[in-house]
């Protein structure tokens, strides 16, 4: 019974030992995976949450600053005005520095900016890791804001 356990661990042993770990390039990558719902009320009292998958190739995402801001969003209506807002820091454990994970991101609904019943709008979302490389851009699918 003690041999078999003891090959059996040496072969996990050895198997584990040759998993190459990943390798990403230094720049973040980003890929939308989720949002909680697309159809809101003006001030709404539930925030939008947006799940965002990443991979950095040397393991600097979110900020040691409690004012660095590092995620970017940039709603559909307001072309070129983007709002910060904060990851927080991402401790590497291990020898080896390329991550990959999942962003569970907030952002509270604000209210109509068009004169219609229904705002229509989406977010282009980007992030920034400490070295100051930036990742691609990703956008949501389109929400609803119902104005009346």
């Amino acid at each position: 019974m003690i041999k078999i356990f003891f090959s059996v661990a040496i072969t996990a042993i050895l198997i584990t030992s040759c998993i190459k770990p990943p390798e990403y390039p230094i720049e973040p990558f980003i890929r939308f995976e989720s949002v909680n719902k697309v159809n809101f009320i003006k001030f709404d009292p539930d925030s939008l949450k947006v799940d965002i998958y990443f991979e950095d190739g040397d393991g600097d995402i979110g900020g040691l600053e409690i004012d660095s801001l590092n995620m970017f969003w940039e709603d559909s209506r307001v072309p070129g005005y983007r709002i910060g807002s904060k990851i927080p820091f991402v401790n590497l454990e291990g020898n080896h520095k390329a991550i990959s994970g999942v962003i569970h991101a907030t952002r509270g609904i604000s209210t109509c900016i068009s004169a219609t019943d229904v705002d229509t709008f989406h977010y282009s979302i980007q992030i920034r890791d400490r070295a100051g490389n930036w990742s691609n851009i990703i956008e949501t699918p389109d929400l609803y804001i119902n104005c009346d």
